[in-house]
């Protein structure tokens, strides 16, 4: 106190106070201040004192001076997105420091979503080097930073950082760059809209451009209701454009027709008259060719979703289009996805084989499973992972290899080798009697 003193003698004197005789005995009003230290949790926070604004903390701390006798009795901590705090404050004496800590609560969910999509679509997925699936997908994650990394053949590598909130939907959009080791095959036909399949795989219709391709030979086929096939073998090189457009030859009197199945959400699988035929992929139809005129049932299925099931009527020569718009199912199946690295490993869920890696489970029931992989060579791998309907819980395992064995233990087991060094052992004794 003796400062307050000082400060007291220093302030009278200005005013042209004079001191009386040291005998006596001098009350005067005394107007004192207190000192709160306020800390909190979160770097920000707007502080208040029985309802009165006090200001706003910095990096977790705001200095808050009152005048004595003071009739603060509780401080308020607040933030937008957390639960405000509140402590009973000390009783403020003339010259007092007292420290306030108050600790927010937030009432942000825990979990947020990375929808990821990228121009070519079915780019590979990583975040934080954990494979999650192919472009576009939308992936639960906790609130937090991460690394993701997109790879699609004949493109170079994408790798951003994203911050996950949650409750929240961050989106990343990439456009990814060829590689300039790589080529590029221009189709047109004559007529166009001809379906071009890429060795063996649909790339769309004519006139299109597949870009990102390693140089060498492919297969090319180009199919159109009413026309005969057309196939090639063309010939791609690196950093350069190759292109092919054949005339296609009618057919005189056609037979089959095509079908051209959409579906909403993608990745749905498409059955023909109860025959699998292949999967729906985002931004191109799925192409069914030389399919018999007539009537013909198209189920489209995805775990969790009701099927989508039509009757359709094709018509030689042409190309029939079937549209399924899914809705989400009352119960619903999830999905498995398992990758291994390396890959080739064989899956068990629940101890029953389920492919090789990297292999994925349609129709899940919701619940808990363990999922077990075993590849020659490496140590067997095992974990529990969450099924919930119609989502996708994506398992992915590093194997480690077994440790190598030394040359002699390869050729004995251990009881044969325990065995051997009994019998020199007994040999040694035999010699000393």
């Amino acid at each position: 106190m003796k400062w307050f003193a000082l400060l007291l003698m220093a302030c009278t004197i200005a005013a042209g106070v004079v001191f009386p005789a040291a005998a006596q005995v001098v009350t005067l009003p005394i107007a004192g201040i207190a000192q709160y230290d306020v800390y909190t949790n979160v770097d920000v926070a707007d502080i208040y004192f029985n309802g009165e604004y006090m200001g706003r903390t910095s990096s977790g701390y705001l200095q808050v001076i009152v005048n004595t006798p003071a009739s603060y009795t509780q401080a308020m901590a607040s933030r937008a997105g957390y639960n405000n705090a509140y402590v009973n404050l000390p009783s403020a004496s003339p010259g007092g420091i007292y420290s306030v800590s108050l600790t927010l609560t937030s009432i942000t969910p825990s979990y947020g979503t990375l929808s990821v999509t990228s121009s070519p679509t079915g780019a590979s997925i990583y975040v934080d080097n954990v494979y999650q699936g192919l472009t576009p997908q939308q992936i639960s994650l906790t609130n937090n930073q991460y690394t993701l990394r997109l790879e699609h053949s004949g493109y170079n590598s994408y790798t951003q950082k994203v911050y996950v909130y949650g409750g929240q939907i961050t989106t990343v959009s990439a456009s990814l760059v060829p590689s300039t080791s790589y080529g590029t095959i221009s189709i047109s036909s004559s007529p166009s809209q001809a379906n071009v399949y890429l060795d063996g795989n649909f790339r769309g219709t004519t006139t299109q451009t597949i870009s990102g391709l390693t140089a060498g030979s492919y297969f090319v086929e180009l199919t159109k209701p009413g026309y005969q096939d057309w196939t090639g073998s063309v010939r791609v090189y690196a950093s350069q454009v190759t292109s092919v457009s054949p005339a296609l030859v009618p057919v005189k009197s056609p037979t089959t027709g095509a079908l051209s199945v959409t579906s909403n959400p993608s990745y749905a699988a498409v059955y023909l008259d109860e025959t699998y035929e292949g999967q729906t992929a985002p931004g191109t139809p799925f192409i069914i060719s030389d399919v018999t005129a007539g009537s013909h049932t198209v189920m489209v299925r995805l775990s969790g979703y009701d099927d989508s099931v039509s009757t359709v009527t094709v018509n030689s020569g042409q190309t029939t289009t079937v549209s399924a718009e899914l809705s989400p199912s009352g119960t619903g199946y999830g999905t498995i996805s398992v990758t291994s690295s390396p890959t080739g490993a064989e899956v068990y869920v629940n101890n029953a084989k389920v492919g090789i890696t990297p292999v994925t489970s349609n129709e899940v029931q919701p619940g808990s499973y363990t999922v077990t992989i075993r590849l020659s060579g490496y140590t067997e791998w095992s974990s529990v992972t969450e099924v919930t309907a119609g989502s996708t819980s994506s398992v992915s395992a590093s194997l480690s290899p077994l440790p190598k064995q030394s040359p002699f233990s390869l050729l004995l087991p251990a009881s044969a080798l325990m065995a051997l060094g009994g019998f020199f052992l007994c040999r040694r004794e035999h010699r000393k009697d």
